[in-house]
């Protein structure tokens, strides 16, 4: 029992390590994807603290395999959310909106899950409940598969292929699991129902997904520390400019990059964002400069930096004397 307590406070501290990431990596660039994802981790540590109390808790197991058998509401709301924050977070990797297709599987799956409860009690009422979830998990794959033949930034589509081969291998081995559990472990009888509600194979799911998520945000997002002096006072100015002019946090690190001579698909693939949400801000920048063209943002800041240095040598001037 020990060993199990362990392992689920270290899952739970995987989780929320990871949500951490999420969640400062949102607040500091107001990125849709990043909040989706701490969404759906919150999911992840919400059916592990079920589950851990199914395990040390006797009264609320019972109490819970009993309802789960008859109305699995929990459970339910647990799969519905982690499919919509799945496939939501998908469809930002592919750089798309949800379509007609994924509301209405949603709807299906929801309606499965609902309606299959209804059945006599029996394992393969049981079976056929969680395979609604795993079916749907499979075509997540194909999903993020099919995401890879698009026109997508390289980071997208990489990110796109280890998802297809860890939601359609896990599809497959989570099914072979529950029917082993089910069918041979499990106990389904009007005397006594006794339901083991961990499963290894999705365990290990969560576990490689929140991997693979940190090492998106440990390496692949990870800004070089060592700047230059001339790097960093840069940065202070552009900052400085971007306060001045009334820039909102998306505008200034559109600004910079427009500085570096980026154009708006660069800046769409390496902020993550719609190229169509990018011209939007590239036009709101214009107005705020009341510019016309790109060209004239750097004889803009030419200017402010000029006019910066001027008051700076004129403040050493008087401090001097």
């Amino acid at each position: 029992m020990i060993a199990i307590f362990v392992y689920n406070i270290l899952l739970i501290i995987l989780y929320s390590i990871t949500m951490a990431f999420a969640i400062n990596s949102y607040l500091k660039e107001k990125n849709k994807l990043f909040l989706l994802i701490s969404l759906y981790l919150a999911f992840f540590i919400f059916d592990n603290i079920i589950i851990y109390m199914t395990e040390f808790i006797n009264s609320f197991a019972q109490s819970y395999d009993q309802a789960f058998m008859s109305a699995p509401a929990v459970k339910t709301i647990i799969f519905m959310g982690n499919a919509f924050f799945s496939v939501s977070i998908i469809a930002e990797l592919r750089k798309e909106k949800l379509k007609t297709l994924h509301y209405g599987l949603l709807i299906v799956l929801a309606v499965w899950m609902i309606t299959t409860p209804l059945m006599p009690n029996s394992a393969f009422k049981v079976w056929l409940y969680y395979l609604g979830n795993q079916v749907f998990l499979f075509y997540l794959g194909f999903y993020c598969w099919r995401g890879t033949k698009k026109e997508l930034p390289d980071l997208n589509k990489g990110y796109l292929k280890k998802l297809a081969i860890i939601n359609i291998l896990f599809s497959i081995l989570i099914v072979i699991e529950d029917s082993f559990v089910i069918f041979n472990v499990d106990q389904y009888s009007s005397l006594a129902t006794k339901i083991n509600n961990r499963s290894l194979s999705e365990d290990i799911f969560s576990i490689i997904v929140c991997l693979l998520l940190l090492h998106f945000f440990l390496k692949e997002r990870q800004v070089d520390g060592e700047t230059s002096p001339e790097e960093q006072e840069q940065s202070i100015l552009i900052q400085r400019f971007c306060h001045a002019h009334q820039f909102t946090q998306r505008e200034t690190e559109i600004f910079e990059l427009l500085l570096f001579h980026h154009t708006n698909q660069e800046i769409a693939d390496q902020l993550f964002l719609s190229l169509g949400t990018v011209k939007t801000h590239v036009h709101n920048i214009f107005i705020k400069l009341e510019i016309k063209k790109r060209t004239q943002i750097f004889a803009l800041f030419e200017d402010f930096q000029a006019s910066s240095n001027e008051k700076m040598t004129l403040k050493k001037s008087n401090d001097f004397m």
